[in-house]
């Protein structure tokens, strides 16, 4: 399946890139993480509850960062694996700025197996675009916070933060 999409965050691209490379923020940020801690250079071990439809599941595995060109580019690579199947991607994200904020572009591909891939193609590109919403509202008030602030989320919060995408 093919993920593709923009996002502008009303932040200069070195914030941006900062918050989109920061194990806590991004643990806040993603539905359903449990887990994302540094364990190697720009490798991450991750543990995430998340589900399609009615298969749902937990989910453990690793991201890597590659080809970091800070603050304009990197690319991603996750394999999670878990009982009710398999998520391997591979995708790239690239900042510009954009007048007072910056424009994500992100692109990538995720293979999917094992009983999560039974569940139908349109309910995988739903899911992954109510997420991909949430997660770039949660990711724009991180941003956008004043230092030492508390940013709170939740998914009616984030999903509503996240209306400037494409």
């Amino acid at each position: 399946m093919k993920i593709e999409g923009t996002h502008t965050i009303q932040a200069p691209p070195e914030r941006v890139y900062e918050v989109l490379t920061d194990s806590g923020v991004l643990s806040r940020c993603l539905p359903g993480a449990e887990k994302l801690e540094l364990v190697g250079e720009n490798t991450y071990d991750l543990a995430i509850s998340a589900g399609v439809g009615a298969i749902k599941g937990k989910y453990s595995g690793t991201v890597r960062l590659k080809d970091l060109k800070p603050p304009t580019h990197y690319r991603m690579v996750v394999d999670v694996k878990g009982k009710t199947g398999f998520v391997k991607g591979e995708g790239v994200v690239d900042l510009k700025a954009e007048g007072e904020g910056t424009l994500v572009a992100y692109s990538g591909t995720v293979q999917l197996g094992g009983p999560v891939a039974a569940v139908g193609q349109r309910l995988h590109k739903s899911t992954a675009k109510m997420m991909t919403r949430q997660v770039f509202g949660a990711l724009a008030a991180e941003a956008t916070a004043v230092p030492g602030e508390a940013v709170k989320h939740g998914f009616i919060r984030d999903f509503r933060r996240g209306g400037q995408g494409r």
